[in-house]
């Protein structure tokens, strides 16, 4: 607003007044006078015209723009207004209306808009003092339908750099049901200098772009290619990822751009604020780029967090667990992602705080990654709910863990505790795959493991130590961290099947990085295997060169009562390093028999009988001649009919290779974002 236009109004009244008896000025004499007429005018300038599902946030806020005589109008009170019945929505303030001040170029902008739970079109308008006629914003509050209207997904994911370094990456996308972007940010950091250039607060921008995500209707497997205004990262900025969706809310991805390698979730975000107690993990590398993982659990308050954090880093000092801990937060952003300052290297007095960025993906689930320039780490958050736990909170269940970077190496069990509640382990197996150690065990027992949820006076928050019968294991001790008994771990908009459980974090010394999830076991029938189901893995080897190099994998799998195939499109597979194939190929085949050896618990081995066993043999689609092949060493461990976990522990002739990744049931009858018919795909160039 013109503040001097307006103040000048009542001296101008004054005078009009006066010159009737005696003229402005005193002159006593009759004068011609000119008014001067103010118009202020206020316009929607951005964020009219959306839609978002009931109960969901909008993409982009509301800007509406105040003018005085066609001039820019600063510190001027807009006030913007929603239906207070029917369809309508909210501010952040919890209210159908809010106040705003223009800034310099006559611009008030809202707090994030979120929408009711009643479907349907209306208007919130917004007004300014002197303004005749409000500014009008068409919303349109759809039902919750991930494919009929623009969408937010959430996806993070690690991995390695062509260059060997390695990377975790975080984002949020919005797209709309033909698989166009419309907006969105993310979060770059190899830890070595490759960082989103204005961390922490300010990430990478991503670019709208038309036909961005390309998925085949009836597999379920594509491609999601993403811009961003950050040309150090993907291919001058280009980053292409394979996907393979699981149902329309949850996929699984794997960076295939040639520029690096990466393993990580893809999933639509439903709340952009967090609050409650969560539990945390989250790995990657320090400084001297060795492997670190943190594990925990916290509170999360407006504009804060405060909990319990256990370190477990390769410098050598640590593991550190038990460290009491307080940080700042900063209120979300429009993707939400928020900024978390202040957890420190306990054991390191004085040295710099640890910088977190969290994208939450719905109210109780949240990406979390490390965007300090100088070290880097990549995980997630799930809420605790409001229950407590005891030693009776665990049952039978079945645990990952995958360390994968200086100490690459996974272990994957099964276990049923006592019924007692003892914090006693009554039977369980599992297989340890160390690459560096070369310690391979399979199907070992680990009679006499324990675990602990009550002594700590931290609920939720508790240990495990596991008890392999071999000495040669490295893997011996773990933090557990409860999770809600509501949450899926894997696919956090899943509110029916696979529910509970906890995440973990190595704290044996020897083996710094690894942190995984233990996942309820309810269906150990083998004939239930079946169906169509989205596996993927994270591959280690030695094959080439380099040490401890990595390929990833995504695709859709077919079963037929436990015999496994692919589907007839194949697997992607993504490898710069050129472990096996140097590029990105896509219609890849893994094929294999798995043998049920006991409950739970499934074999592909060329050790099997008769020769030459039932190993998971891959042929990559390179356009050879003879295309390469190999074959794997791999088991399976069975939560249920829906979420299983398959571990390999070598290659044929050469055990220098493991992997490690879920199997998940694919939901029937869904339309995925930017859903086309089955098409011919393009077969990646060698980079």
């Amino acid at each position: 607003m013109n503040r001097k236009v307006y103040a000048s109004i009542p001296v101008l009244c004054a005078c009009l007044a006066a010159s009737f008896l005696s003229g402005c000025g005193g002159s006593g004499k009759k004068t011609t006078t000119t008014t001067t007429t103010t118009t202020v005018a206020i316009a929607a300038t951005s964020g009219g015209g959306q839609s978002a599902p009931v109960s969901t946030a909008f993409a982009n806020k509301l800007v509406a723009t105040v003018t005085s005589n066609g001039t820019a109008a600063s510190g001027v009170t807009v006030t913007f207004t929603a239906p207070s019945s029917g369809a309508s929505g909210t501010f952040a303030n919890g209210n159908a209306t809010e106040t705003d001040t223009t800034d310099s170029s006559g611009a008030a902008t809202s707090s994030t808009f979120t929408a009711n739970a009643t479907a349907g079109t209306y208007t919130v308008t917004a007004s300014a003092t002197g303004a005749t006629t409000p500014a009008s914003f068409s919303l349109t509050n759809t039902t919750s339908t991930p494919v009929s209207t623009n969408q937010t997904y959430v996806y993070y994911a690690s991995g390695e750099e062509a260059s060997g370094a390695y990377y975790a990456v975080a984002g949020a996308v919005t797209l709309d049901a033909s698989g166009d972007i419309i907006s969105g940010e993310q979060d770059y950091n190899d830890g070595v200098g490759n960082t989103s250039p204005g961390e922490p607060n300010t990430p990478d921008t991503i670019a709208a772009a038309t036909g961005a995500l390309v998925v085949d209707a009836t597999t379920g497997i594509g491609t999601l290619s993403i811009t961003v205004n950050n040309t150090n990262v993907g291919d001058s900025g280009v980053e292409l990822f394979d996907i393979q969706f699981v149902n329309a809310k949850h996929a699984l991805i794997v960076q295939a751009d040639g520029s690096a390698t990466a393993s990580g979730s893809f999933d639509l975000q439903t709340a952009t604020s967090t609050t409650g107690n969560f539990a945390f993990a989250v790995s990657g590398v320090n400084p001297i780029t060795d492997s670190v993982a943190y594990g925990g659990v916290f509170t999360a308050a407006s504009g804060s967090a405060t909990g319990t954090i256990d370190i477990n880093d390769a410098d050598g000092v640590e593991p550190s667990t038990g460290n009491s801990f307080t940080a700042a937060a900063t209120t979300p952003d429009t993707f939400g992602r928020s900024v978390v300052t202040g957890i420190t290297d306990v054991p390191y007095p004085g040295s710099p705080a640890i910088t977190f960025a969290t994208y939450a993906v719905g109210p109780e689930a949240m990406r979390i990654i490390d965007v300090d320039t100088t070290d880097t780490a990549v995980g997630s958050a799930f809420g605790q709910g409001s229950g407590t736990f005891t030693n009776a909170s665990l049952t039978s269940d079945v645990f990952t863990l995958l360390g994968q970077w200086s100490e690459p190496f996974g272990t994957l069990g099964q276990f049923t505790t006592d019924t007692n509640g003892d914090g006693g382990i009554a039977a369980g197996t599992a297989d340890d795959n160390e690459l560096n150690t070369g310690v391979q065990v399979e199907n070992t027992s680990m009679l006499g493991s324990t675990y602990d949820l009550i002594d700590s006076g931290v609920n939720g928050y508790g240990s495990m130590s596991l008890n392999f019968q071999t000495s040669a294991v490295n893997v011996s001790s773990l933090g557990l961290y409860m999770t809600d008994p509501g949450l899926n771990l894997n696919d956090p908009n899943n509110t029916t099947t696979d529910l509970g459980g906890a995440l973990i974090a190595d704290m044996d010394a020897a083996l710094p990085g690894g942190i995984g999830v233990i996942t309820p076991q309810i269906d150990t029938t083998a004939t239930d295997f079946s169906g169509n189901y989205a596996a993927g893995f994270q591959d280690f080897n030695t094959f080439s060169s380099c040490a401890n190099c990595e390929f990833d994998m995504v695709g859709p799998f077919t079963v037929t009562a436990g015999a496994l195939s692919t589907a007839s499109i194949g697997a992607d597979d993504s490898d710069p390093l050129d472990t096996i194939t140097g590029m990105e190929t896509t219609g890849d085949t893994y094929t294999s028999t798995p043998l049920a050896v006991s409950a739970g618990y499934f074999s592909m081995s060329s050790a099997n009988l008769p020769a030459p066993g039932n190993p998971l043999v891959a042929t990559y689609n390179t356009g050879a001649t003879t295309p390469p092949s190999i074959s794997f060493d791999t088991d399976i461990y069975q939560a249920s009919a829906t979420t299983l976990y398959w571990l390999n522990f070598g290659s044929v002739g050469v055990q220098d290779t493991l992997f490690l990744g879920p199997i998940e049931a694919q939901a029937s009858g869904v339309t995925y974002p930017g859903a086309r018919k089955p098409v011919a795909r393009t077969q990646a160039k060698r980079k």
